[in-house]
Protein backbone atom coordinates (compact mmCIF):
# COMPACT_ATOMS: atom_id res chain seq x y z
CA UNK A 1 0.00 0.00 0.00
CA UNK A 2 1.39 3.39 -0.96
CA UNK A 3 2.62 5.77 1.69
CA UNK A 4 0.10 8.50 0.72
CA UNK A 5 -2.81 6.05 1.00
CA UNK A 6 -1.62 4.92 4.43
CA UNK A 7 -1.40 8.54 5.54
CA UNK A 8 -4.94 9.25 4.32
CA UNK A 9 -6.25 6.19 6.18
CA UNK A 10 -4.60 7.32 9.42
CA UNK A 11 -6.01 10.85 9.03
CA UNK A 12 -9.47 9.43 8.33
CA UNK A 13 -9.23 7.20 11.41
CA UNK A 14 -8.41 10.20 13.58
CA UNK A 15 -11.38 12.11 12.15
CA UNK A 16 -13.70 9.15 12.77
CA UNK A 17 -12.21 8.78 16.25
CA UNK A 18 -12.94 12.44 17.06
CA UNK A 19 -16.49 12.22 15.65
CA UNK A 20 -17.16 9.02 17.62
CA UNK A 21 -15.97 10.72 20.79
CA UNK A 22 -18.41 13.63 20.24
CA UNK A 23 -21.33 11.25 19.59
CA UNK A 24 -20.42 9.19 22.68
CA UNK A 25 -20.39 12.30 24.87
CA UNK A 26 -23.80 13.35 23.49
CA UNK A 27 -25.24 9.89 24.12
CA UNK A 28 -23.95 9.72 27.69
CA UNK A 29 -25.08 13.31 28.35
CA UNK A 30 -28.71 12.64 27.37
CA UNK A 31 -28.67 9.27 29.11
CA UNK A 32 -27.61 10.97 32.33
CA UNK A 33 -29.96 13.93 31.80
CA UNK A 34 -32.94 11.63 31.30
CA UNK A 35 -32.02 9.96 34.60
CA UNK A 36 -34.17 6.86 34.27
CA UNK A 37 -31.34 4.31 34.49
CA UNK A 38 -30.18 3.20 37.95
CA UNK A 39 -26.59 4.33 38.64
CA UNK A 40 -25.21 0.79 38.42
CA UNK A 41 -26.49 0.40 34.86
CA UNK A 42 -25.44 3.89 33.80
CA UNK A 43 -21.86 3.44 35.00
CA UNK A 44 -21.70 -0.02 33.44
CA UNK A 45 -22.69 1.42 30.05
CA UNK A 46 -20.37 4.40 30.62
CA UNK A 47 -17.45 2.07 31.40
CA UNK A 48 -17.96 -0.27 28.45
CA UNK A 49 -18.43 2.47 25.84
CA UNK A 50 -15.58 4.58 27.23
CA UNK A 51 -13.26 1.56 27.19
CA UNK A 52 -14.11 0.82 23.55
CA UNK A 53 -13.58 4.48 22.64
CA UNK A 54 -10.22 4.52 24.44
CA UNK A 55 -9.08 1.43 22.51
CA UNK A 56 -10.06 3.07 19.25
CA UNK A 57 -8.17 6.26 20.18
CA UNK A 58 -5.04 4.32 21.09
CA UNK A 59 -5.14 2.34 17.84
CA UNK A 60 -5.80 5.43 15.72
CA UNK A 61 -2.71 7.27 17.07
CA UNK A 62 -0.44 4.22 17.03
CA UNK A 63 1.62 4.45 13.85
CA UNK A 64 2.63 0.78 14.08
CA UNK A 65 -0.95 -0.43 13.55
CA UNK A 66 -1.47 -1.73 10.04
CA UNK A 67 -3.88 0.26 7.80
CA UNK A 68 -6.01 -2.86 7.21
CA UNK A 69 -6.68 -3.16 10.94
CA UNK A 70 -7.48 0.56 11.09
CA UNK A 71 -10.02 0.18 8.29
CA UNK A 72 -11.74 -2.66 10.19
CA UNK A 73 -11.74 -0.56 13.36
CA UNK A 74 -13.11 2.41 11.42
CA UNK A 75 -16.03 0.29 10.20
CA UNK A 76 -16.83 -0.82 13.76
CA UNK A 77 -16.44 2.76 15.00
CA UNK A 78 -18.86 4.04 12.38
CA UNK A 79 -21.40 1.35 13.33
CA UNK A 80 -21.06 2.22 17.02
CA UNK A 81 -21.33 5.91 16.15
CA UNK A 82 -24.57 5.33 14.22
CA UNK A 83 -26.07 3.34 17.09
CA UNK A 84 -24.99 5.90 19.70
CA UNK A 85 -26.17 8.77 17.51
CA UNK A 86 -29.58 7.18 17.08
CA UNK A 87 -29.66 6.47 20.82
CA UNK A 88 -28.79 10.11 21.63
CA UNK A 89 -31.56 11.29 19.29
CA UNK A 90 -34.15 8.98 20.90
CA UNK A 91 -33.05 10.00 24.41
CA UNK A 92 -33.40 13.66 23.40
CA UNK A 93 -36.91 12.93 22.11
CA UNK A 94 -37.88 11.07 25.28
CA UNK A 95 -36.59 13.88 27.48
CA UNK A 96 -38.65 16.32 25.42
CA UNK A 97 -41.74 14.14 25.90
CA UNK A 98 -41.23 14.03 29.66
CA UNK A 99 -40.34 17.69 30.07
CA UNK A 100 -42.73 19.29 27.58
CA UNK A 101 -45.15 17.05 25.76
CA UNK A 102 -46.21 14.15 27.96
CA UNK A 103 -48.07 16.29 30.50
CA UNK A 104 -50.87 18.73 29.87
CA UNK A 105 -49.32 22.05 30.93
CA UNK A 106 -52.47 24.11 30.61
CA UNK A 107 -56.19 23.53 30.62
CA UNK A 108 -59.15 25.43 29.25
CA UNK A 109 -61.83 26.83 31.52
CA UNK A 110 -65.09 27.51 29.69
CA UNK A 111 -67.83 29.92 30.72
CA UNK A 112 -71.17 30.47 28.99
CA UNK A 113 -73.27 33.61 28.66
CA UNK A 114 -76.65 31.93 28.81
CA UNK A 115 -80.34 32.83 28.66
CA UNK A 116 -83.67 31.11 28.45
CA UNK A 117 -84.24 30.04 24.82
CA UNK A 118 -87.66 31.75 24.96
CA UNK A 119 -86.26 35.07 26.13
CA UNK A 120 -86.05 38.21 23.99
CA UNK A 121 -82.25 38.01 24.03
CA UNK A 122 -81.09 36.38 20.83
CA UNK A 123 -77.54 37.66 20.46
CA UNK A 124 -74.77 39.49 22.33
CA UNK A 125 -75.91 42.90 21.13
CA UNK A 126 -79.27 42.41 22.80
CA UNK A 127 -77.69 42.05 26.26
CA UNK A 128 -75.52 45.19 26.06
CA UNK A 129 -75.39 46.96 29.45
CA UNK A 130 -77.73 44.40 31.04
CA UNK A 131 -77.31 42.84 34.49
CA UNK A 132 -75.71 39.38 34.29
CA UNK A 133 -75.67 37.11 37.33
CA UNK A 134 -72.71 34.88 38.13
CA UNK A 135 -71.23 32.76 40.93
CA UNK A 136 -67.58 33.56 41.61
CA UNK A 137 -66.04 30.10 41.20
CA UNK A 138 -63.07 31.23 39.10
CA UNK A 139 -59.56 31.71 40.50
CA UNK A 140 -58.84 34.84 38.47
CA UNK A 141 -62.09 36.77 38.18
CA UNK A 142 -60.39 39.83 36.68
CA UNK A 143 -59.14 37.67 33.85
CA UNK A 144 -62.65 36.36 33.23
CA UNK A 145 -64.10 39.87 33.40
CA UNK A 146 -61.61 41.13 30.81
CA UNK A 147 -62.41 38.21 28.49
CA UNK A 148 -66.14 38.92 28.77
CA UNK A 149 -65.65 42.66 28.12
CA UNK A 150 -63.94 41.84 24.81
CA UNK A 151 -67.21 40.31 23.64
CA UNK A 152 -69.87 42.51 25.23
CA UNK A 153 -70.37 45.29 27.81
CA UNK A 154 -72.47 43.93 30.69
CA UNK A 155 -72.98 44.60 34.40
CA UNK A 156 -71.77 41.55 36.33
CA UNK A 157 -73.75 40.90 39.50
CA UNK A 158 -72.56 38.28 41.98
CA UNK A 159 -74.89 35.71 43.55
CA UNK A 160 -74.12 33.13 46.22
CA UNK A 161 -76.80 30.72 44.99
CA UNK A 162 -74.59 28.34 42.97
CA UNK A 163 -77.08 25.49 42.87
CA UNK A 164 -79.96 27.57 41.48
CA UNK A 165 -77.95 29.73 39.09
CA UNK A 166 -78.97 27.74 36.00
CA UNK A 167 -82.57 27.02 37.00
CA UNK A 168 -83.08 30.74 37.70
CA UNK A 169 -83.28 31.47 33.97
CA UNK A 170 -85.96 28.82 33.58
CA UNK A 171 -88.04 30.65 36.18
CA UNK A 172 -87.19 34.14 34.87
CA UNK A 173 -87.03 34.40 31.08
CA UNK A 174 -85.40 37.81 31.20
CA UNK A 175 -82.57 36.75 33.50
CA UNK A 176 -79.04 36.40 32.05
CA UNK A 177 -76.31 34.32 33.67
CA UNK A 178 -72.58 33.68 33.29
CA UNK A 179 -72.03 30.05 34.21
CA UNK A 180 -69.08 27.65 34.13
CA UNK A 181 -69.13 24.66 31.84
CA UNK A 182 -68.65 22.46 34.91
CA UNK A 183 -71.80 23.83 36.56
CA UNK A 184 -73.77 23.37 33.33
CA UNK A 185 -72.52 19.79 32.90
CA UNK A 186 -73.43 18.99 36.51
CA UNK A 187 -76.95 20.27 35.87
CA UNK A 188 -77.27 18.18 32.69
CA UNK A 189 -75.93 15.12 34.50
CA UNK A 190 -78.58 15.59 37.20
CA UNK A 191 -81.30 15.89 34.58
CA UNK A 192 -80.04 12.87 32.65
CA UNK A 193 -80.38 10.70 35.77
CA UNK A 194 -84.12 11.35 35.85
CA UNK A 195 -86.47 8.81 34.27
CA UNK A 196 -88.16 9.71 30.97
CA UNK A 197 -86.07 12.84 30.50
CA UNK A 198 -84.96 13.72 26.99
CA UNK A 199 -81.63 15.46 27.49
CA UNK A 200 -81.88 17.16 24.10
CA UNK A 201 -85.14 18.76 25.17
CA UNK A 202 -83.43 19.98 28.34
CA UNK A 203 -80.60 21.54 26.32
CA UNK A 204 -83.11 23.24 24.03
CA UNK A 205 -84.43 25.24 26.99
CA UNK A 206 -81.19 27.22 27.01
CA UNK A 207 -79.56 29.56 24.56
CA UNK A 208 -75.78 30.01 24.84
CA UNK A 209 -75.04 33.47 23.47
CA UNK A 210 -71.27 33.26 23.84
CA UNK A 211 -68.51 30.99 25.05
CA UNK A 212 -65.64 32.50 27.02
CA UNK A 213 -62.44 30.48 27.20
CA UNK A 214 -59.79 30.98 29.87
CA UNK A 215 -56.37 29.34 29.72
CA UNK A 216 -54.98 28.12 33.04
CA UNK A 217 -51.41 26.97 33.53
CA UNK A 218 -50.99 23.93 35.74
CA UNK A 219 -48.75 24.39 38.75
CA UNK A 220 -46.30 21.51 38.81
CA UNK A 221 -43.99 20.52 41.61
CA UNK A 222 -40.48 21.98 41.57
CA UNK A 223 -39.31 19.39 44.06
CA UNK A 224 -36.24 17.35 43.19
CA UNK A 225 -37.10 14.90 45.94
CA UNK A 226 -37.04 11.26 44.91
CA UNK A 227 -40.72 10.30 44.69
CA UNK A 228 -39.94 6.70 45.63
CA UNK A 229 -37.88 7.51 48.71
CA UNK A 230 -40.83 7.12 51.09
CA UNK A 231 -44.52 6.09 51.09
CA UNK A 232 -46.91 8.48 49.33
CA UNK A 233 -50.49 8.86 48.10
CA UNK A 234 -51.42 9.69 44.53
CA UNK A 235 -54.96 10.80 43.65
CA UNK A 236 -56.27 9.60 40.29
CA UNK A 237 -59.21 11.53 38.88
CA UNK A 238 -60.83 10.18 35.74
CA UNK A 239 -62.99 12.50 33.65
CA UNK A 240 -65.31 11.37 30.88
CA UNK A 241 -65.55 14.13 28.28
CA UNK A 242 -65.51 11.53 25.48
CA UNK A 243 -63.09 13.80 23.63
CA UNK A 244 -59.41 14.63 23.90
CA UNK A 245 -60.09 17.90 25.72
CA UNK A 246 -58.94 18.51 29.28
CA UNK A 247 -61.27 21.23 30.63
CA UNK A 248 -60.31 22.79 33.95
CA UNK A 249 -63.63 21.83 35.54
CA UNK A 250 -65.26 18.52 34.71
CA UNK A 251 -67.24 15.79 36.46
CA UNK A 252 -64.85 13.31 38.06
CA UNK A 253 -66.20 9.81 37.41
CA UNK A 254 -63.14 7.98 38.75
CA UNK A 255 -61.84 8.85 42.22
CA UNK A 256 -59.07 6.57 43.43
CA UNK A 257 -56.40 7.06 46.08
CA UNK A 258 -53.28 5.11 45.10
CA UNK A 259 -51.34 4.45 48.30
CA UNK A 260 -47.76 3.40 47.51
CA UNK A 261 -45.08 2.01 49.83
CA UNK A 262 -41.93 1.68 47.66
CA UNK A 263 -39.92 -0.04 50.39
CA UNK A 264 -42.36 -2.93 50.83
CA UNK A 265 -43.60 -2.76 47.20
CA UNK A 266 -47.23 -2.51 48.30
CA UNK A 267 -49.92 -0.58 46.46
CA UNK A 268 -53.42 -0.01 47.79
CA UNK A 269 -56.18 1.25 45.48
CA UNK A 270 -58.98 2.98 47.41
CA UNK A 271 -62.09 3.61 45.30
CA UNK A 272 -64.82 6.07 46.22
CA UNK A 273 -68.04 5.87 44.14
CA UNK A 274 -68.82 8.92 42.02
CA UNK A 275 -72.26 9.36 43.65
CA UNK A 276 -70.94 9.32 47.24
CA UNK A 277 -72.88 11.93 49.21
CA UNK A 278 -70.16 14.18 50.62
CA UNK A 279 -69.60 17.69 51.90
CA UNK A 280 -67.77 19.40 49.06
CA UNK A 281 -64.64 21.02 50.48
CA UNK A 282 -65.17 24.67 51.38
CA UNK A 283 -68.97 24.56 51.11
CA UNK A 284 -71.65 24.70 53.78
CA UNK A 285 -75.15 23.32 53.93
CA UNK A 286 -76.20 20.66 51.45
CA UNK A 287 -73.90 17.80 50.53
CA UNK A 288 -73.42 16.69 46.92
CA UNK A 289 -72.19 13.83 44.78
CA UNK A 290 -68.41 13.48 44.83
CA UNK A 291 -68.33 13.69 41.02
CA UNK A 292 -69.79 17.21 41.14
CA UNK A 293 -66.79 18.53 43.09
CA UNK A 294 -64.79 18.32 39.85
CA UNK A 295 -67.51 20.23 38.02
CA UNK A 296 -67.56 22.94 40.68
CA UNK A 297 -63.84 23.48 41.25
CA UNK A 298 -61.81 21.05 39.15
CA UNK A 299 -59.31 18.42 40.28
CA UNK A 300 -58.04 20.44 43.25
CA UNK A 301 -61.52 20.58 44.77
CA UNK A 302 -62.13 16.88 44.08
CA UNK A 303 -58.81 16.07 45.77
CA UNK A 304 -59.53 18.28 48.79
CA UNK A 305 -63.03 16.80 49.16
CA UNK A 306 -61.69 13.24 49.09
CA UNK A 307 -58.96 14.19 51.57
CA UNK A 308 -61.64 15.51 53.94
CA UNK A 309 -63.55 12.25 53.62
CA UNK A 310 -60.63 9.84 54.10
CA UNK A 311 -58.57 11.91 56.51
CA UNK A 312 -55.34 11.60 54.50
CA UNK A 313 -53.60 14.10 52.24
CA UNK A 314 -52.63 13.06 48.71
CA UNK A 315 -49.08 14.13 47.79
CA UNK A 316 -49.87 14.58 44.10
CA UNK A 317 -52.59 13.98 41.55
CA UNK A 318 -53.02 12.63 38.05
CA UNK A 319 -56.11 13.62 36.07
CA UNK A 320 -56.83 11.55 32.98
CA UNK A 321 -59.43 11.56 30.27
CA UNK A 322 -61.10 8.18 29.76
CA UNK A 323 -59.96 8.27 26.15
CA UNK A 324 -56.32 8.05 27.23
CA UNK A 325 -57.08 4.52 28.44
CA UNK A 326 -57.47 3.41 24.82
CA UNK A 327 -54.03 4.64 23.76
CA UNK A 328 -52.27 3.39 26.89
CA UNK A 329 -53.70 -0.15 26.79
CA UNK A 330 -52.96 -0.47 23.07
CA UNK A 331 -49.39 0.77 23.69
CA UNK A 332 -48.70 -2.09 26.11
CA UNK A 333 -50.30 -4.71 23.86
CA UNK A 334 -53.62 -5.06 25.66
CA UNK A 335 -54.48 -6.42 29.10
CA UNK A 336 -56.23 -9.53 30.42
CA UNK A 337 -59.03 -8.90 32.89
CA UNK A 338 -61.27 -11.30 34.80
CA UNK A 339 -65.07 -11.09 34.62
CA UNK A 340 -66.21 -12.60 37.91
CA UNK A 341 -69.81 -13.09 36.73
CA UNK A 342 -71.16 -16.21 35.04
CA UNK A 343 -72.74 -14.31 32.18
CA UNK A 344 -71.62 -12.36 29.12
CA UNK A 345 -72.51 -8.76 28.37
CA UNK A 346 -71.79 -6.05 25.84
CA UNK A 347 -70.67 -2.71 27.34
CA UNK A 348 -72.74 0.24 26.16
CA UNK A 349 -69.63 2.13 25.06
CA UNK A 350 -67.58 -0.88 23.92
CA UNK A 351 -68.37 -0.68 20.19
CA UNK A 352 -69.40 -4.34 19.87
CA UNK A 353 -67.04 -5.78 22.52
CA UNK A 354 -68.32 -8.78 24.46
CA UNK A 355 -67.12 -9.44 28.02
CA UNK A 356 -67.41 -13.15 28.77
CA UNK A 357 -67.17 -15.02 32.10
CA UNK A 358 -63.59 -15.59 33.21
CA UNK A 359 -60.50 -14.16 31.53
CA UNK A 360 -60.83 -11.68 28.65
CA UNK A 361 -57.98 -10.23 26.57
CA UNK A 362 -58.98 -6.62 25.90
CA UNK A 363 -57.63 -3.96 23.56
CA UNK A 364 -57.96 -0.25 24.30
CA UNK A 365 -61.52 0.20 23.01
CA UNK A 366 -62.89 -2.80 24.92
CA UNK A 367 -61.04 -1.74 28.07
CA UNK A 368 -62.70 1.66 27.80
CA UNK A 369 -66.10 -0.05 27.54
CA UNK A 370 -65.24 -2.23 30.54
CA UNK A 371 -64.31 0.70 32.84
CA UNK A 372 -67.35 2.73 31.79
CA UNK A 373 -69.95 -0.02 32.14
CA UNK A 374 -72.28 -0.06 35.15
CA UNK A 375 -75.72 -0.99 33.80
CA UNK A 376 -74.88 -4.70 33.33
CA UNK A 377 -74.32 -5.27 37.06
CA UNK A 378 -76.62 -5.41 40.06
CA UNK A 379 -73.96 -3.48 41.96
CA UNK A 380 -74.01 -0.71 39.36
CA UNK A 381 -71.41 1.94 40.17
CA UNK A 382 -69.89 -0.20 42.93
CA UNK A 383 -68.91 -2.85 40.39
CA UNK A 384 -67.70 -0.22 37.94
CA UNK A 385 -65.33 1.03 40.63
CA UNK A 386 -63.99 -2.49 41.15
CA UNK A 387 -63.51 -2.87 37.39
CA UNK A 388 -61.58 0.40 37.26
CA UNK A 389 -59.35 -0.82 40.09
CA UNK A 390 -58.75 -4.07 38.24
CA UNK A 391 -57.75 -2.25 35.04
CA UNK A 392 -55.34 0.03 36.91
CA UNK A 393 -53.80 -3.01 38.63
CA UNK A 394 -53.39 -4.87 35.33
CA UNK A 395 -51.77 -1.84 33.68
CA UNK A 396 -49.35 -1.47 36.62
CA UNK A 397 -48.51 -5.18 36.49
CA UNK A 398 -47.79 -5.10 32.78
CA UNK A 399 -45.80 -1.86 32.76
CA UNK A 400 -43.78 -3.12 35.74
CA UNK A 401 -42.39 -6.00 33.70
CA UNK A 402 -38.94 -5.32 32.24
CA UNK A 403 -40.04 -6.39 28.76
CA UNK A 404 -42.95 -3.94 28.58
CA UNK A 405 -41.22 -1.01 30.25
CA UNK A 406 -38.01 -1.18 28.21
CA UNK A 407 -39.32 -2.37 24.84
CA UNK A 408 -42.46 -0.18 24.84
CA UNK A 409 -41.09 2.91 26.56
CA UNK A 410 -41.33 5.05 23.42
CA UNK A 411 -44.89 3.85 22.71
CA UNK A 412 -45.92 4.52 26.29
CA UNK A 413 -44.74 8.11 26.08
CA UNK A 414 -46.54 8.71 22.80
CA UNK A 415 -49.72 7.15 24.21
CA UNK A 416 -49.59 9.43 27.25
CA UNK A 417 -48.49 12.52 25.35
CA UNK A 418 -50.77 15.43 26.22
CA UNK A 419 -53.44 13.13 27.63
CA UNK A 420 -53.02 13.57 31.34
CA UNK A 421 -52.73 16.45 33.75
CA UNK A 422 -50.50 16.15 36.80
CA UNK A 423 -48.66 18.25 39.33
CA UNK A 424 -45.79 15.72 39.36
CA UNK A 425 -42.45 17.10 38.22
CA UNK A 426 -40.34 15.49 35.49
CA UNK A 427 -37.91 14.51 38.27
CA UNK A 428 -40.73 12.74 40.11
CA UNK A 429 -41.64 10.71 37.02
CA UNK A 430 -38.08 9.73 36.05
CA UNK A 431 -37.28 8.72 39.63
CA UNK A 432 -40.24 6.32 39.57
CA UNK A 433 -39.05 4.77 36.29
CA UNK A 434 -35.50 4.50 37.65
CA UNK A 435 -36.78 2.84 40.82
CA UNK A 436 -38.63 0.18 38.82
CA UNK A 437 -35.70 -0.51 36.48
CA UNK A 438 -33.43 -0.92 39.49
CA UNK A 439 -35.69 -3.60 40.92
CA UNK A 440 -37.98 -5.35 38.44
CA UNK A 441 -39.95 -7.25 41.07
CA UNK A 442 -43.71 -7.01 40.87
CA UNK A 443 -45.97 -5.13 43.26
CA UNK A 444 -48.44 -6.46 45.80
CA UNK A 445 -51.66 -4.70 44.79
CA UNK A 446 -54.70 -4.71 47.08
CA UNK A 447 -57.97 -2.79 46.98
CA UNK A 448 -60.46 -1.10 49.28
CA UNK A 449 -63.91 0.14 48.30
CA UNK A 450 -66.07 2.67 50.06
CA UNK A 451 -69.64 1.43 50.20
CA UNK A 452 -73.07 2.74 51.11
CA UNK A 453 -76.76 2.65 50.37
CA UNK A 454 -78.58 4.54 47.65
CA UNK A 455 -81.24 7.18 48.13
CA UNK A 456 -82.63 10.47 46.86
CA UNK A 457 -81.46 13.80 48.28
CA UNK A 458 -81.25 17.48 47.33
CA UNK A 459 -77.69 18.49 46.46
CA UNK A 460 -75.49 21.57 46.58
CA UNK A 461 -75.69 21.86 42.79
CA UNK A 462 -79.42 21.19 42.68
CA UNK A 463 -80.99 22.25 46.00
CA UNK A 464 -84.56 22.37 44.68
CA UNK A 465 -84.59 18.80 43.41
CA UNK A 466 -83.78 15.34 44.69
CA UNK A 467 -81.06 13.29 43.00
CA UNK A 468 -79.81 9.74 43.30
CA UNK A 469 -76.91 9.60 45.75
CA UNK A 470 -74.98 7.00 47.75
CA UNK A 471 -75.10 7.51 51.51
CA UNK A 472 -71.81 7.02 53.33
CA UNK A 473 -71.11 3.75 55.13
CA UNK A 474 -68.89 4.74 58.10
CA UNK A 475 -67.62 1.16 58.55
CA UNK A 476 -66.31 1.02 54.98
CA UNK A 477 -64.64 4.43 55.39
CA UNK A 478 -62.97 3.34 58.63
CA UNK A 479 -61.83 0.06 57.05
CA UNK A 480 -60.27 2.00 54.15
CA UNK A 481 -58.54 4.40 56.57
CA UNK A 482 -57.05 1.48 58.49
CA UNK A 483 -55.73 -0.07 55.27
CA UNK A 484 -54.19 3.26 54.20
CA UNK A 485 -52.48 3.58 57.58
CA UNK A 486 -51.22 0.00 57.37
CA UNK A 487 -49.62 0.55 53.93
CA UNK A 488 -48.06 3.91 54.85
CA UNK A 489 -46.54 2.57 58.10
CA UNK A 490 -45.56 -0.88 56.87
CA UNK A 491 -41.85 -1.65 57.19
Amino acid sequence: MKQKSKKKIRILSKIICFAALIVLVMFLYYLKKLNILPSKYFYLIFGILSFLELIFILFSINKRIKPVILIILDIFAILFMLVEGYGAYKLYQIYGFLDRDIKVVETKEIYYLMVNSESNYKDLKSIENKFVYYFNDVEDFDKLKQSVSKKVNIILTETDDYGNLITSILEDKERIILVSEGNYNSYLENQESEENVDIDEVKNKFNILAEIELTNKIEQSNSDEDLMSKPFILYISGIDTRSNKMPTKSLSDVNIFVVVNPQTRDILLVNTPRDYYVQVHGTKGLKDKLTHAGGIGGVKLSKATLEDLLGYKANNYIRVNFNSVVKLVDAIGGITINNEFNYSYTPRHGQGCVIRPGKNKLDGICTLGFVRERYSYKGGDRQRGKNQQQVIAKIIEKISSSKTLIMNYDKLLKALSGSFETDLSTKNITSAVQFQLNDMRGWNITTANLDGSTGMEPTYTCPKCKRSVMYQNPKSIKAAQEKIKEILEKK
